[in-house]
């Protein structure tokens, strides 16, 4: 089977009165590694995906709250993600890669004000922070397993949008605009491989097939941003495969794993006790191989854990759907 799933490290944008508790808008995008989604069949590709995650479930600790369950003075209600992301990928040779991460974030939230009793909405849409990253190959087998090492190291750079205004001309909270305004650095490490399985294809060895899996642990060290503000160090784990039911039709499914510490708030009136959690998904999928090296995919990512501390917005589902392109 030409198809071999290449592990990496796409670590995605994490969201997020010293006597007033304060919810946090959440988590703002699918922790889920699309670097697996790499043919590896061509030294250049494209990948252009959307997630829509819609936080409309307030949560306290690992069970569903309702708006204002801790007093604060101004109670989370709702936040709508919408995050487009263009990937560029670029194969130097068969031990090294390099990826460009160009997100455009569009993004609806609503809270209520509790000092003018009123709802304040913010509607916004515009760049996200880029992300440049590098893999080197450490181990390659020789075997039929198609067995690899991969380390991975890259830096979130502040190239986004750092200040949106609502509908009442008030500037946006830190933890809801599309650029975090700091410099965080990424690194990675992953695992491929593959088992051999009958299945319904018919190629060089028959009906036997490599059904590729791959595992991958990413870490996160966040710097200070705007306001000095520091969102918490995030660890991540991944773990997924692919089978093909016919040679256009492959099932996809990854387990995602997050855990986040919590935020420094630096100048601003955040809480920081309302900051931080822990999740884990499941994520099915499927992929249609479209020929000419061009495929579209769909996850649907399911939570299986949400623990938040304090009081935070949370999503029933996630969505994420795209199109990749190798040349």
């Amino acid at each position: 089977m030409r198809h071999v799933v290449a592990a990496g490290a796409l670590l995605l944008l994490l969201s997020f009165s010293p006597d007033v508790a304060r919810a946090s808008c959440g988590s703002s995008s699918c922790p889920i590694d699309l670097h697996a989604l790499q043919f590896g069949d061509g030294k250049f590709s494209l990948d252009l995906s959307f997630q829509y995650i819609d936080q409309d479930q307030p949560r306290i600790g690992s069970r569903r709250a309702h708006v204002g369950a801790i007093a604060s003075d101004h109670d989370e209600i709702r936040t709508i993600n919408r995050l487009t992301t263009l990937q560029l990928n670029y194969s130097l040779n068969e031990r090294f890669q390099m990826a460009v991460t160009l997100p455009y974030v569009s993004r609806s939230h609503e809270h209520f004000d509790e000092e003018n009793a009123r709802i304040e909405r913010w509607n916004f849409a515009d760049a996200g922070d880029a992300t440049v990253q590098g893999r080197i190959r450490l181990f390659a087998s020789d075997s039929l397993d198609h067995s690899s090492l991969w380390l991975t190291g890259g830096v979130k750079l502040p190239t986004g949008s750092k200040r949106e205004t609502g509908s009442t001309g008030e500037d946006a909270e830190v933890t809801i605009v599309p650029g975090t305004g700091s410099t965080d650095a990424l690194l990675g490490v992953s695992f491929q491989s593959g088992t051999l399985r009958d299945t319904a294809l018919q190629g060089e060895m028959g009906h036997t097939t490599l059904i590729p899996f791959f595992i991958a642990l990413n870490g996160r060290l966040n710097g200070r941003g705007t306001h000095d503000y520091r969102r918490g160090h995030e660890l991540q784990l991944n773990a997924g495969t692919e089978y093909p039911l016919t040679s256009t039709i492959h099932l996809l499914g990854q387990i995602n794993g997050r855990m986040s510490g919590k935020d420094d708030v630096g100048q601003t009136d955040e809480n920081r006790d309302l900051t931080g959690a822990r999740y884990l998904y499941l994520s099915p999928g499927v992929r249609l191989l479209l020929g000419w090296k061009t495929s579209i995919y769909g996850f649907v990512q399911l939570p299986v854990y949400q623990h938040v501390n304090g009081l935070q917005l949370t999503s029933k589902v996630n969505y994420l759907a795209g199109v990749h392109k190798s040349f």
